[in-house]
């Protein structure tokens, strides 16, 4: 009965902080919609302050409003209520109020507490922070510019912090995994109205626009724009290596695996988005990789697998490629996908990914030191100003033909090349050492939980999300605006710096009470 009471609550708790973020959230973004700044200011203020007071004290709740808020709500509100996506914001409020808590618990806990080292990824989110300061300190100094540079990176690096030091209740955070296994199966009813209803909407529009990259999920699309179809495959992809990493602990049957997985790949070869096959393979060699050795069998049956999802995978993209691309056999798609990629210096009238590398290197290095080095400031890439030399347009080539193209806001095409531009090489250092030392301290945490198979197996999916993470900062430029994407990144690595700080008290808790003799004895007289 008590267990039941219990369940019965935590359920009802959930469907009351996703009632009360939502209806606040659309009440935000409508009257934000409103573009009148008083009735914004006079309606917004009590309501953001009852919802504060509700949420404040309830750590564990703001933490819950903000991944269902981040990776189910923002993104929905864009493609299916855009005039409400304005809501998102209140995620920022949400991020700096966990990382008060954070901070306030690190300032008050007692002696003994404060000695417990602080996380490694803590010290490389500082030193990216510094990089971003040093930046636009060293370059001339522009408002508009440092503020949405500065709201693009940060809006919810307040969860890390949030995340890394207040004291959470036992058994909260080996949540998370579950919850997010539950958001997963979230995206499925989702994806299917996307595709077999917004798909044939968006066809007849034309200009330039994929129809089918508006499968995303609740991770954001336009229906007249972009979609994050990537980010939604990155995200089942952690997930699918949550579950085969359970299964390599003996926690699923290969059964349940194949009955939790396979749902979950259907995106995976339905949304087009070719990154996909890299996913696929960076979950194959971290998972894998060592059984070469260790377990050749194992590593048999895994190669086979993978070999027959990476067929299926080229075989579905070459299927759904558009007639105008001429992709006719897997060959002509691996030849169209390069091009697009890397061969030609522009796709279209934008920069392609490693064009835009191109394009950074020939203003820099020897020519341009301090700017090689520490960037020209946060928000360089994004907001066209006066002030910066590389706006003007470039002449060049596609197939023999003159081509103008307007570098506005395509400089920072990937992550990769926008940090580069507004952070120099220091700060996407910061970024790669950021995402090694998550790698790191999440294979180091492995070994000291060796009883607690399911936290084993979610420290894993952490190392395939931190090589996945690294990828995408050659494929998008999600990593500095996109808040839904920036919410999964900071929840992963702030579930390793938890476990990283509470580490050796999670170990003693683990460990058995050694009884004494002399306690033993007292034990026996007292019978």
């Amino acid at each position: 009965m008590h267990v039941t009471r219990h369940f019965g609550n935590t359920v009802a708790a959930y469907l009351g902080i996703g009632a009360l973020s939502l209806v606040t959230a659309t009440v935000i973004g409508w009257l934000a919609s409103q573009g009148n700044p008083l009735v914004y200011l006079v309606a917004v203020l009590p309501i953001a302050l009852l919802a504060f007071l509700f949420l404040a004290a309830r750590p564990t709740w703001l933490l819950w409003g903000a991944i269902v808020g981040g990776l189910v709500i923002s993104g929905l509100l864009q493609l299916y209520v855009p005039k409400l996506q304005a809501a998102r914001w209140a995620l920022s409020p949400i991020a700096i109020t966990l990382a008060f808590y954070g901070l306030l618990a690190l300032t008050t806990a007692r002696p003994d507490d404060r000695s417990e080292a602080t996380p490694t990824v803590i010290w490389w989110a500082i030193a990216f922070l510094c990089a971003v300061l040093l930046a636009s300190v060293s370059s001339p100094f522009l408002a508009d510019r440092f503020i949405i540079g500065f709201k693009g990176y940060f809006q919810v690096w307040g969860l890390l912090v949030g995340l890394a030091f207040i004291r959470w209740p036992p058994g909260v955070i080996d949540r998370l995994p579950r919850l997010f296994l539950a958001i997963a199966f979230v995206q499925l009813p989702f994806v299917a109205h996307q595709l077999f209803f917004l798909v044939p909407a968006r066809v007849g529009i034309g200009q330039g626009i994929v129809p089918i990259d508006i499968v995303s999920g609740t991770f954001g699309a336009s229906l007249e724009g972009g979609g994050a179809n990537a980010v939604l495959n990155a995200y089942l992809m952690i997930v699918i290596a949550g579950l085969i990493s359970a299964r390599q602990l003996n926690v699923l049957t290969t059964e349940r695996l194949l009955l939790l997985s396979i749902p979950l790949a259907i995106p995976l070869f339905v949304n087009e988005a070719k990154v996909s096959v890299v996913y696929m393979l960076v979950v194959y060699i971290v998972l894998f990789g060592k059984d070469l050795i260790h377990r050749p069998i194992r590593f048999l049956w895994a190669s086979l697998a993978a070999s027959a999802l990476l067929v299926a995978m080229l075989v579905a993209f070459m299927l759904g490629a558009p007639s105008s691309s001429r992709v006719e056999s897997i060959p002509d798609l691996i030849r169209f996908t390069y091009q697009y990629n890397v061969a030609d210096d522009e796709a279209g009238t934008t920069l392609s990914r490693f064009g835009a590398l191109r394009f950074w290197l020939q203003h820099h290095g020897p020519v341009d030191i301090k700017g090689t080095l520490f960037g020209h400031g946060i928000g360089f890439s994004r907001v066209g100003d006066t002030e910066t030399p590389y706006r003007e347009t470039a002449e060049s080539t596609q197939a023999g033909i003159p081509l103008q193209i307007d570098l506005t806001q395509k400089i920072g095409i990937t992550a990769v090349s926008g940090l580069l531009w507004e952070t120099g090489v220091v700060g996407l250092l910061c970024i790669i050492g950021l995402l090694a030392a998550t790698y790191r301290s999440a294979h180091r945490l492995e070994k000291i939980f060796p009883n607690m198979p399911e936290r084993v197996a979610a420290l894993r999916a952490v190392r395939v999300a931190a090589v996945i993470i690294f990828v995408i900062l050659w494929h998008k430029s999600v990593f500095v605006f996109h808040v839904a994407y920036q919410t999964l990144v900071m929840i992963l690595i702030g579930y390793v710096a938890y476990w990283e700080r509470n580490a050796a008290q999670a170990k003693t808790a683990m460990q058995p009470a050694v009884v004494t003799s002399t306690d033993h004895q007292s034990s026996n007289q007292d019978t």
